[in-house]
């Protein structure tokens, strides 16, 4: 239990700093001294910044997985609460999601599912539309509800995460209301 212990301490280290500084500016001195470990034990457990960043990265795709919330655009903002609260306390991860290439690797893998998912909440919605338009309009959904927003809310904005998260809802559903009146989500 003591080498899980190191590797969580390490890890929440990671997230520590990463809320503090610019991912750019991480070191692994700085992660040793901040979890309280020598500097050979951190390399003991991650081997590169990389793979350090990597598996920060990862405990936080595991932390914010754990949603017991399930998505649709009528419990929207329901989710969007309870996933963006946990953006705030992981608030270095999701930023080292987007400014690292481990991170932007991890984003990349999401992509699919996160469409896939948006796809499938529209069709459960009832959402009689084109497959081109039913495609475009599950990607607007991803980029209104994923980090990025959340990024560009909370962090850059000054929302809380509560507000942020009605504001993302809001603006999803009026979005699926129009499409819903139009049948189209041409522009």
């Amino acid at each position: 239990m003591a080498v899980e212990a190191t590797r969580e301490r390490i890890i929440d280290a990671v997230h520590a700093l990463l809320a503090e500084e610019s991912p750019a500016t991480l070191s692994i001195p700085a992660v040793a001294d901040r979890a309280g470990t020598s500097l050979r034990t951190v390399y003991r457990y991650f081997p590169t910044k990389e793979a350090l960043v990597d598996a920060a990265s990862r405990t936080f795709e595991e932390q914010t997985h754990g949603v017991s919330v399930q998505a649709s655009v009528g419990t929207l903002e329901e989710y969007l609460v309870h996933v963006w609260t946990r953006f705030t306390k992981s608030l270095g991860a999701v930023k080292a999601q987007h400014v690292t290439p481990a991170g932007r690797e991890l984003r990349d893998a999401r992509l699919p599912r996160s469409r896939a998912g948006a796809r499938l909440a529209l069709q459960e919605e009832g959402l009689d539309l084109p497959d081109e338009d039913l495609d475009r309009l599950a990607d607007l959904i991803v980029v209104l509800i994923g980090s990025s927003m959340y990024l560009e809310l909370v962090d850059r904005l000054g929302y809380d995460e509560t507000d942020a998260a009605r504001l993302a809802a809001w603006a999803t559903t009026a979005i699926v209301d129009r499409a819903r009146r139009e049948g189209t989500v041409a522009p």
